[in-house]
């Protein structure tokens, strides 16, 4: 003879399974939905924003450009002359600096530099980075570059011949297919003489007949 399970016993052992299910799933944890690309992007760290001077730069300056370099008799150019090249001035990551890559043949024989300078809003000046085949280090920081009105001046020390010596770079005559770069140089700030006058002048686009 079977014996028969009452009905009350069953829907009480049902009820204690739903209980202990239900416990269970409030124990798991919550997978949270992944939030969409521009939500992310919205919650990262803001980049930075180029200085109004940095855009300045690189409005006036950026491009590919023809250069024809004059040098006067000086200490580094005992006997002056002549040289041309080609020069290309680009925006730096975010627009945050000026890179340059110049390239010269001429009186300074086969002459290759290049340069970065980016904008200090605290000090209110451009800082500089300069590198040729020329420099006995290879490359120099220690120039200053700032606005003097409509010209773009910018100073830096070094040595020639074991002597310490001053340099001031000039660009200025800025008009939207050249500008002109003058560079003086003397022991000090009070005697400075004209050594080099470099002419940029925009290249034409590729496949523009001259």
């Amino acid at each position: 003879m079977k014996k028969t399970i009452p009905r009350l016993v069953v829907m009480l052992m049902m009820m204690c399974c739903l209980r202990l299910a239900a416990q269970q799933g409030a124990g798991a944890p919550k997978s949270t939905p992944a939030k969409p690309a521009g939500e992310q992007a919205a919650t990262a760290m803001p980049m930075p924003k180029p200085a109004p001077e940095m855009t300045k730069l690189i409005k006036m300056m950026a491009g590919n450009w023809l250069v024809s370099e004059k040098l006067e008799v000086s200490p580094m150019m005992p006997n002056g002359g002549t040289g041309n090249g080609v020069a290309k001035f680009y925006q730096g990551p975010g627009g945050l600096a000026l890179v340059e890559n110049y390239h010269s043949t001429g009186a300074m024989g086969d002459f290759m530099g290049m340069g970065t300078w980016w904008y200090d809003p605290k000090a209110q000046l451009f800082h500089g980075l300069w590198c040729d085949n020329m420099t006995p280090n290879g490359c120099d920081t220690s120039g200053i570059t700032k606005w003097d009105g409509d010209k773009l001046v910018g100073t830096m020390e070094g040595d020639m011949n074991g002597q310490k010596i001053m340099m001031r770079f000039i660009y200025s005559d800025f008009k939207p297919d050249s500008f002109v770069m003058t560079m003086e140089m003397g022991p000090n700030a009070s005697k400075m003489q004209k050594s080099m006058t470099v002419t940029y002048t925009r290249a034409p686009a590729p496949g523009h007949k001259m």
